[in-house]
């Protein structure tokens, strides 16, 4: 008699001779071709295919951060791809790996935030007493609240309010939504100006109410970040950008040395 408790199980999938399984599905006969991705993204991280509605939220959150402009991120996949063109990959890596607490990386910080406040909240609790109280906790000691507030989009963020309509569209904006936009009033409130919920404290409340686990919240923001910073690569080898940004930088670089006074 086998002992399981020496295998090792993987409940992903498993590739055979003549065909691939993820999830429990033929990846040929059931899955290419029939599926989306934002559906596949939904199998895979959560084992079963989404309703229609969870597709959609789960599209939007793939799509809404492919793109902010020349960040950090794809300045680094630029500068990666002159050193190591025959690297792709190397370059795609440099721009994940900015993300951070600064860059992209709050939506697990607020994913973790959401579930702890209402890991042991009756279903009935009062989340504006729950927001008033994180947002006090927070500000007393002078953290940042992750999931609010943007250098940019010091007014709102355009894209946490699609991504909260798309939500309410599709049944999944819940709680941890209601918690999030709560905590952004009542935290603009005691600061005296306005913190609005960014991009990635949306995602990281939606990825919530669609069952993803906190500490892979941001795992929709890397996915979609990765095609952006192929987008950049793809514009970088028609019109090369990393030489004139270093030129560039050398050209205003001043040398000082350490023992001037």
């Amino acid at each position: 008699m086998d002992d399981r408790s020496q295998l090792l199980v993987t409940t992903v999938g498993k590739a055979e001779r003549d065909r691939v399984i993820l999830r429990g599905y033929d990846l040929t006969k059931e899955l290419v071709g029939h599926v989306s991705f934002a559906q596949m993204t939904y199998l895979m991280l959560m084992g079963r295919l989404p309703t229609e509605g969870q597709a959609r939220v789960v599209d939007a959150l793939l799509t809404v951060l492919v793109e902010h402009g020349m960040t950090g991120s794809a300045i680094a996949a630029r500068l990666t791809y002159a050193s190591a063109p025959e690297a792709l990959q190397g370059a795609v890596a440099a721009a994940l790996l900015s993300a951070g607490s600064v860059h992209l990386g709050t939506a697990t910080d607020c994913a973790r935030l959401l579930t702890e406040t209402l890991a042991n909240a009756p279903a009935d609790a009062d989340l504006d007493a729950l927001a008033a109280q994180v947002a006090a906790s927070y500000l007393s000691t002078r953290r940042i609240i992750p999931g609010l507030g943007h250098a940019q989009h010091t007014t709102g963020d355009p894209r946490a309010e699609r991504l909260f309509a798309v939500a309410r569209e599709n049944g999944v904006y819940g709680r941890y939504c209601a918690l999030l936009e709560r905590i952004a009033t009542r935290a603009s409130e005691q600061r005296g100006r306005l913190l609005p919920v960014n991009v990635t404290g949306a995602m990281g409340a939606i990825a919530c109410e669609l069952g993803v686990p906190w500490q892979v919240a941001k795992g929709f923001a890397l996915i979609g970040r990765t095609l952006g910073a192929l987008a950049h690569l793809a514009d970088e080898v028609r019109d090369p950008l990393a030489r004139r940004m270093v030129g560039l930088i050398e050209s205003h670089l001043v040398y000082q040395d350490p023992t001037e006074r």
